[in-house]
């Protein structure tokens, strides 16, 4: 246990101003949250192996990518995956949490959406969200559509459409990814972390056009049905081939 949060202070608070006083010094101000990311990558020493038929992750225009949610390391190893295109929501303890990285991403980047919880009002808080969009220079945004931490789970959760809505509504191009085995290296719920070597699998599916549906409901379904596919196929991929 000592171990395990040794290494979280070394990732999440150290790292986290390491980044972007490198990214400071090295004239590069808008790669803070990338630096960061990377080094907590390295520092874990994983290894990724991408699923023969995966895709690329879509970075020429404004996607929203629907990853899977194990652990809190999701957050740099995200990143990563999503070749630092995109842009995060996330609640202010955040910012509590990692106040430089939060001032510089604020500041350069508007890559961390910082937002409460508790509102109801999905319009204006769509319209919160484009507005974000136009500021930030990344052009992704990264959604969890399970809403919360499904850690060793061998099933995917039950999905929130919320943010679906906001795909179909803006005809969003969605992309599904799924990254798997982070929890044999870092692992919140059961205090455990190891320092690799270790290999995570990863699977990039097909863009999804919104407009091709003529109703939400027939998108969110797709969507749903998608999602357990390449989960399962990732799944198979890292716990029964490895």
């Amino acid at each position: 246990m000592i171990k395990f949060f040794g290494i979280v202070i070394y990732i999440f608070f150290i790292l986290s101003v390491v980044g972007p006083i490198y990214s400071f010094l090295t004239f590069q101000p808008k790669r803070a949250q990338e630096f960061w990311s990377r080094l907590a990558v390295k520092t874990l020493r994983l290894q990724f192996r991408y699923l023969p038929n995966s895709k690329q992750v879509q970075t020429n225009k404004r996607t929203m990518l629907l990853f899977n949610h194990r652990t809190q390391g999701d957050f740099f190893i995200h990143d990563v995956v999503s070749q630092f295109s995109a842009n995060f929501l996330a609640r202010w303890m955040v910012a509590v949490a990692f106040p430089m990285l939060a001032i510089f991403q604020q500041l350069f980047t508007q890559s961390v959406w910082f937002f409460r919880r508790g509102g109801n009002d999905l319009n204006n808080f769509f319209k919160w969200i484009d507005n974000k969009f136009d500021k930030a220079t990344r052009p992704n945004l990264l959604v969890y559509p399970e809403g919360h931490r499904m850690h060793d789970s061998d099933k995917v959760g039950k999905m929130k459409n919320g943010m679906l809505q906001y795909a179909y509504d803006r005809k969003i191009d969605t992309q599904i990814i799924i990254v798997l085995g982070i929890e044999k290296a870092f692992n919140e719920k059961k205090f455990h972390v190891n320092l690799g070597p270790t290999q995570i699998s990863i699977k990039v599916d097909e863009i999804i056009k919104p407009d091709k549906f003529a109703t939400f409901e027939l998108f969110v379904e797709h969507i749903q049905a998608m999602f357990r596919k390449n989960f399962e196929e990732t799944y198979d991929y890292q716990y029964k081939q490895s």
